[in-house]
């Protein structure tokens, strides 16, 4: 970092030693530009922060959505609304699974296994599949559209490695489509975050998104709902958005006096609120049959305040390991989590049953 370079770019990736780079390049007073989303979504304010002390910019276009303009949008395009929501498909890997799940019936091993054979998986692709990728990028597009940045474990997540091939049954069974979101919402206040697979219902423009591609829907106060979509990861995705921010660099440090950096958006919620989030859900069980499942699930639930709305179940040769579903009305994610602790234990439960909230328009 000694040598008189003008911009710094990182991208070998991972924690360390890419934070000591960064930060060192930034309090030399050098440009970053930085694909890292790892380090983003957990120092990304003290980066920024350094960044502005030392009059210098700090580009990361393409550590979230790839070759999706969707940072620099909403920094500047996208500024002077009020951001409501965000919901995005942030991790291909896991779209492509679950395009791989839904239309070709593998189950979830057999669809890993495709993706790695094209590319689209690393060899451990633990931290796709787990939700982490899209919970740090998450994380870093909640920085830029409500000016608040979750702190790590602050975002609910959950990965799509419990998925069965009978859930993109019923999801299809409920007109909906399984897609793995991000989803942070703006409520009186309070920001609400998740990653989550979610069922999502086939008239949103989300459930059409297929295959290794990316998608956000922002929502704003003045301009409603906007989506951008495109590749969101590979190496010519990724070139194009750190292309993109070397060149608006240079042309900063091209005019007289430079630039200031961007404006960061200033904190519009009080707290991250988790659990409260509301939805309807789908709730898939493996059960020994015996009659009165529906009964005993269903006093639970009401107990809770939690009303059925319709069950699924599939014509089935193994009555000892047999499938069904729930889809339930509305409810705090909190309130269904109680209800889920009371019926798991239950002794005519084969497996833990699976909990995914439902995205309706």
């Amino acid at each position: 970092l000694a040598a008189p370079a003008d911009v710094v770019v990182e991208l070998i990736g991972g924690w360390q030693p890419a934070l000591d780079i960064l930060e060192r390049s930034l309090e030399q007073g050098k440009a970053v530009v930085t694909a890292n989303k790892l380090v983003l979504a957990r120092s990304g304010r003290k980066l920024l922060e350094l960044a502005g002390r030392h009059g210098t910019w700090l580009g990361f276009e393409a550590s979230v959505a790839g070759g999706i303009p969707i940072l620099r949008s909403l920094q500047d395009s996208l500024f002077a609304d009020c951001i409501v929501s965000l919901k995005g498909i942030l991790n291909g890997t896991c779209n492509y699974i679950l395009t791989e799940m839904s239309r070709r019936g593998r189950d979830f091993q057999q669809a890993v296994d495709r993706a790695q054979a094209l590319g689209y998986a690393e060899a451990d692709p633990t931290l796709d599949v787990s939700g982490q990728d899209a919970a740090d990028k998450l994380a870093i597009l909640s920085a830029l559209a409500f000016g608040v940045w979750p702190e790590a474990g602050q975002i609910p997540t959950r990965g799509i490695s419990e998925l069965e091939p009978i859930d993109l049954e019923f999801a299809r069974r409920l007109e909906t489509t399984v897609r793995l979101l991000g989803v942070a919402e703006r409520h009186e206040g309070t920001l609400q975050l998740r990653v989550s697979p979610f069922l999502v219902d086939d008239r949103l423009a989300l459930a059409s998104v297929s295959g290794p591609l990316n998608a956000v829907e922002v929502t704003g106060q003045r301009l409603g709902p906007i989506l951008f979509g495109g590749p969101g990861a590979g190496g010519d995705a990724t070139s194009v958005s750190v292309a993109a921010d070397l060149l608006n660099i240079a042309r900063k440090l091209a005019q007289p006096g430079g630039h200031p950096p961007e404006a960061a958006r200033e904190p519009e919620v009080d707290t991250v609120q988790v659990d409260q989030d509301v939805y309807p859900f789908y709730l898939r069980f493996f059960v020994r049959d015996e009659t009165g499942i529906i009964a005993r699930v269903a006093t639970i639930l009401a107990a809770e305040g939690i009303n059925l709305e319709s069950v699924h179940q599939e014509s089935w040769s193994d009555k000892s390991n047999l499938p069904f579903m729930m889809a339930v009305e509305p409810a705090p994610f909190a309130a269904i989590q109680r209800a889920l602790q009371q019926i798991a234990p239950l002794p005519f439960n084969r497996t833990a049953p699976l909990l995914v909230p439902i995205l309706r328009p």
